[in-house]
């Protein structure tokens, strides 16, 4: 029980560690927002991978803990390419678009996986970590999201919204899940 005592500040302090580190110059060799979305997009469904594969025993948590955290990071280095990044044209709006409806169904299916663990997690009594890591993350998700809109040309920043609200809502109902 002693592991449990010391696993919760240290899960509690892993998104305070988790923040980017990326070149602020644009080059060629630069990633772009369609590769940082393609990499979140990886990362998410890794994530979901590892909650689907949890026993729900507390060693397992570690990978839990590890892929949060990556995911996290990978999320706050994507705001960081968007931001640094040129603004769009409209045939790169469209390849971001076509990456973020990717990304949206990956989103709600680890989400989706994450409720379905919370028993697991309460038996733990990890559950207002989990609702405090969604807090996190969902605000990072809207930093990034916010960063990309505003790089899409300003005739097609509506549709920009509209494509990725569902993202939000999919965190609104993981957060309800855990908060009930």
């Amino acid at each position: 029980m002693k592991f449990t005592t010391l696993f919760a500040p240290l899960a509690l302090l892993a998104p305070t560690f988790a923040s980017p580190i990326i070149n602020a110059s644009a080059s060629a060799d630069s990633p772009t927002i369609v590769d940082a979305l393609t990499s979140v997009n990886q990362t998410t469904v890794k994530f979901g991978n590892v909650i689907v594969n949890w026993n729900g025993g507390l060693l397992g948590t570690v990978p839990v803990l590890a892929e949060s955290t990556a995911l996290l990071v990978t999320v706050k280095k994507g705001t960081s390419i968007a931001e640094h990044s040129e603004p769009l044209d409209n045939d790169g709006a469209l390849a971001v678009a076509g990456t973020t409806q990717s990304l949206v169904a990956s989103v709600n299916t680890t989400l989706t996986t994450l409720i379905e663990a919370r028993p697991k997690f309460d038996k733990l009594l990890l559950t207002p970590i989990i609702v405090l890591n969604l807090k996190i993350q969902r605000d990072a998700t809207a930093d990034l999201s916010e960063a990309i809109i505003a790089k899409v040309p300003e005739a097609l920043q509506a549709i920009a919204k509209n494509l990725v609200a569902p993202i939000d809502q999919s965190f609104a109902t993981a957060i309800d899940a855990y908060e009930a």
